[in-house]
Parts: C-alpha cells; structure tokens; sequence
C-alpha cells in the first residue's frame, strides 16, 4: 500500500497536477459534455464496426485536445513565446518568485489583443504564462514583482487549470465551424459565410454557455498592492460582451474570425479576480 501511494505521489508531482477534486469533476463535466453530441451523431449516421470506430478514434482525438489544451490556446492567439533576454525585470522577478514557492519556471508567451489581459495556462509536466503586450509595457519593477506573484499566487491555488481545459476546447469548437464554412466558395460575399457560422453557433449555444459556465474562475485572490492601478485600468476600459454578442458580430461581412475568437477568449477572468485589502 504505501509503495502504491508513493507512486502515486510522485506521479502528481511529475505532471504539476495536485488533486483538486471540483477542478477534477469541471474536467470531466467538460469532456463527456462536448463529446457526448458528435457521438449522438457517430450513432445516427452510422452502424456495426464502423459506428465503434468512430467513436473510438473520436474520444481518442478529444483525449488529445485535453493534453494540448494549452497549445490549442496559444495557436488561437497568435502567440509568440520570449525568453530571458526579451524581458530580463519579468524573468528575473519569475525566477526568484518560483523559487520561492518551489514551482517550475513556466514559458512565457506574448499576444497582441484587445485588452489588458494575462493567463495561466496549466499543461502535463509544466505551466505557461501568457501576456498582453500592452500589459508588461512601461511597467515598473515593483509592478511587475506584484503582477508575478500575483501569477504565482493564481497558479498555485489551481485555477488555471479548468480555465485552461475550456478555453482550448472552446478553441477547437469555434475554429472547426470556421473551417467547416471556410470549406464553401462564395466568392468575395463573406456576408453568406458568417451567416452560416452565426446559425452554427446559435445551435451549439446552450453547449458553449456549459462550457463558459464550468471553466471560468469568479474568486477574489489577495493581491499585491501594487496592483491596483492595473485592476482598476482593466475595470475601466473592459467591456463585458455576452456569447450573444459574439455570434451577432460574425454577421458582419468584414468580420475579422481570428480576431473575434481572440476577443472572446479574452473573457476568461484573472486579473479581474484581485482583492485588496480595504478595497
């Protein structure tokens, strides 16, 4: 018995995954959930062997999406990972931060979005970090010691995870209808092509609002002071845009997809989960 849990033990610690047993059934919640329609269509359209098949290599290719979840994500967005010699004030304040509360150094990765934005995305074996560009420019140091220890606070308590799991099959989901419209001609008339990808999007609606409802973190972490000028810059210029929003603006003929699932994306709260003291 011990030998089993000694094993057991090392491998949570090999993958970075501690138990968290509401982050485990999320998880689940969001596999079975979106696997179940395309099976319920595997079953309809199919029979036999070739019914089984399917299935199989369907739940297998959803297992994937699962385990790269995080690269899913940072594909999505466009990002650009940076090292030491990019951003030497963030490294160092990340280097001394995880050494501090003995976690991995995570890669750190860039985007260009709308908004003042950053995430922890959790993956097998480690964890990344993505950022705004507009966020780490013209930071002080001590800004950015709290903005890393905020991060460090954020991926500790594990609510990256689960966020990490819907944002990457919300990923999947919303680009495979891109391409799935993309594959029909219709000429320069983008207009036809988004009014496809605005009735798809209004028939898997109540899915995509199960999804959001179990991924996004709303919980008020105790944050560093130095903080503050950036959270209330966040709660001043972000404008919350419902699922309903987004499907309206994909009837736009010029509509920009990648920059619209960017935005999107970009409503997964984390910065929006400071509390400070007195505030």
């Amino acid at each position: 018995m011990c030998f089993i849990l000694d094993i057991a033990q090392k491998t949570f610690i090999i993958l970075d995954k501690p138990l968290n047993f509401m982050t485990i059934i999320k998880s689940l919640f969001i596999f079975f959930s979106t696997l179940l329609i395309p099976i319920l269509g595997i079953v309809l359209l199919s029979d036999g062997i070739l019914r089984m098949g399917l299935i199989g290599i369907f739940t297998l290719s959803w297992i994937v999406v699962f385990y790269y979840a995080e690269k899913l994500i940072l594909l999505s967005f466009g990002a650009r990972e940076i090292i030491d010699a990019d951003n030497q004030l963030l490294f160092q304040a990340l280097k001394g931060q995880t050494y501090r509360y003995h976690q991995k150094l995570p890669s750190v990765y860039l985007y260009s979005g709308h908004r003042v934005k950053c995430f922890v995305l959790e993956k097998f074996g480690g964890w990344s970090v993505l950022l705004d560009r507009n966020l780490v420019k013209g930071l002080s140091k001590e800004q950015v010691e709290a903005l890393v220890s905020y991060i460090i606070l954020y991926k500790k308590a594990g609510y990256g995870r689960v966020q990490t799991i819907g944002m990457g099959v919300l990923s999947v989901i919303l680009k495979s209808i891109y391409w799935f419209w993309s594959l029909f001609h219709f000429g320069s008339y983008n207009k036809v092509r988004n009014i496809g990808i605005f009735i798809s999007l209004i028939m898997i609606k109540p899915l995509i609002e199960l999804v959001l409802a179990l991924s996004k973190v709303h919980a008020k972490i105790d944050s560093p002071y130095a903080l503050k000028s950036i959270y209330y810059q966040i709660d001043e210029e972000v404008v919350r845009r419902s699922f309903t929003e987004f499907m309206i603006y994909h009837l736009d003929r010029d509509a920009a997809l990648a920059d619209l699932l960017v935005e999107f994306l970009e409503e997964y709260p984390m910065l929006e989960n400071c509390s400070f003291e007195g505030a």
